[in-house]
């Protein structure tokens, strides 16, 4: 694996209201949001996201049980 050592930005396919977004992965394990043609970029630790990624999927998968049973029953 390549470790970070300088900020990597990338374009996304999709837009969001019409622009899209620019995916920055800066060193100290930051991952930054913004929107194309504008400044203000929003940060979060890569720890974090992942973390909120876990429990997204979590709650997801905890919905689609309780559904199963609802429709078992």
């Amino acid at each position: 694996m390549t470790p970070i050592n300088k900020s990597i930005r990338r374009r996304t396919i999709g837009a969001h209201r019409g622009r899209r977004i620019v995916v920055s992965l800066h060193p100290g394990d930051v991952i930054g949001f913004r929107e194309e043609r504008t400044r203000r970029e929003f940060q979060v630790s890569i720890v974090g996201a992942y973390q909120w990624a876990v429990l997204l999927e979590t709650q997801r998968a905890r919905a689609a049980k309780r559904a199963a049973r609802k429709g078992a029953a």
